[in-house]
């Protein structure tokens, strides 16, 4: 059986080229995390092969302590993510499905379009309550996404009474599971319809396992945590329309700290509602607000160096419409008619603080994904481009309007 596993794995090219001096000491290694694998606890079927095995590997690089990172980062954010599963009667093993999908960056977004922690699709995530528009993102919430994600696999768990299938379909989607199922001959085994899933969300059992097995075994890796201490913090609510930048101006507190501690105001603007918005902040920094906060709100109700972009142009007065007037129209010739207003430009189109940027669709784009990068909403996408549908395809030009002093950064992403 041994020599099957290491067979499979070089075969693969799991493994590296070795000599025949150094194939026992590697060899007794992935015996090792086999054996182990076997021997974790869980509610959850898990089990070790090849494709588990290129994850735990991608682990083990700790490419610039980034492993080390990750440990210490979930060892602090973990228990509270199980303690919310399991208040909602779930497996708290589910917590590396967190893991396995963002490395629990709250601010990632995927090329699937989906974002936060979970990694939640546009819309699953309106559909179990989170709050998307062009300011807010309560897929990167990592509270907030745990009780949708939650939900979610319940949900999912109603129809497959089996965690693996459950674990696949909440990445990728019940069709593509159903889909792959059907392909392999009604099988209900994950690892039988593994191969047909869409290629990239093969990953997320293999990973969920890896995940699992990494923080139930790293120390046997000679990896570390590397130390996560939290500044302490406390909750405001904010009143008016601010920035992140104002905030950093009036109270001394880094953006980049409350882009990490806020991450759910996707343009570090933050809005106002009757219901008000409230931002986490040092608890040091407390008494500075309360001195200052009348300092922040330096927009009088307007959206901070944004507006709206409806048409202003003027409107044509109504004219007898003859056709000599027609005809003195278009020539120019008669000055009491309105002229047709100049084609806008590409590229450099600016209208009341907003410049124009086109975007050439890529594959594996989704317009979820484009409104992430650009922090417009899939409405204004639509809306700017006239179109129907999401549908997009490779090599489509879109027509996309970004704050005009930010152009710079923006064509950078491009």
């Amino acid at each position: 059986m041994k020599f099957k596993i290491l067979f499979l794995l070089l075969t693969l090219g799991f493994l590296p080229s070795i000599s025949k001096g150094k194939a026992t000491n590697l060899f007794d290694d992935y015996d090792s995390i086999a054996k182990r694998i076997v021997k974790i606890k869980t509610s959850i079927p898990i089990e070790y092969n090849q494709y588990v095995q290129q994850h735990i590997n991608e682990f083990l690089k700790n490419d610039n302590s980034q492993t080390n990172i990750l440990i210490g980062k979930g060892l602090y954010l973990l228990p509270e993510i199980e303690k919310l599963l399991k208040k909602n009667r779930l497996p708290g093993e589910l917590r590396f499905v967190a893991v396995a999908l963002s490395n629990l960056d709250s601010r990632k977004v995927s090329e699937e379009g989906g974002s936060g922690i979970w990694q939640l699709k546009y819309h699953v995530a309106k559909t179990y309550g989170l709050k998307i528009n062009s300011y807010i993102d309560e897929r990167r919430d990592p509270i907030k996404s745990t009780e949708a994600a939650a939900q979610y696999f319940e949900d999912l768990y109603k129809i497959y009474e089996d965690w693996n299938l459950t674990i696949a379909a909440f990445y990728s989607s019940p069709l593509d599971v159903n889909k792959a199922i059907r392909q392999s001959g009604g099988n209900l085994d994950y690892w039988k319809i593994h191969s047909y899933l869409p290629e990239e969300f093969q990953i997320t059992v293999p990973r969920f396992i890896a995940s699992f097995y990494l923080f139930t075994h790293f120390r046997d890796h000679k990896l570390s945590a590397q130390a996560f201490k939290p500044i302490q913090t406390d909750t405001i609510a904010i009143k008016n329309w601010t920035t992140f930048t104002q905030i950093e101006k009036i109270m001394a507190i880094d953006v980049e700290f409350l882009k990490d501690y806020n991450p759910i105001f996707k343009k570090f603007i933050i809005p106002y509602t009757p219901k008000k918005y409230y931002i986490t902040i040092p608890l040091s920094k407390i008494q500075t607000f309360k001195k200052l906060e009348d300092s922040l709100y330096v927009f009088q109700d307007k959206e901070p160096g944004l507006v709206t972009i409806p048409d202003n142009r003027p409107k044509p007065q109504a004219t007898d419409t003859s056709s000599n007037d027609s005809d003195s129209t278009q020539t120019g010739e008669d000055n009491n008619h309105i002229k047709p207003e100049p084609k806008p430009k590409p590229e450099t189109e600016s209208i009341k603080g907003l410049a124009l940027l086109t975007y050439t669709v890529k594959k594996g784009d989704g317009l979820g994904r484009i409104a992430d990068k650009y922090d417009c909403t899939i409405t204004e996408i639509k809306k700017w481009n006239k179109m129907k549908s999401n549908n997009i395809k490779p090599g489509q030009k879109l027509k996309i309007y970004v704050p005009k002093a930010k152009l710079k950064k923006y064509k950078k992403i491009r």
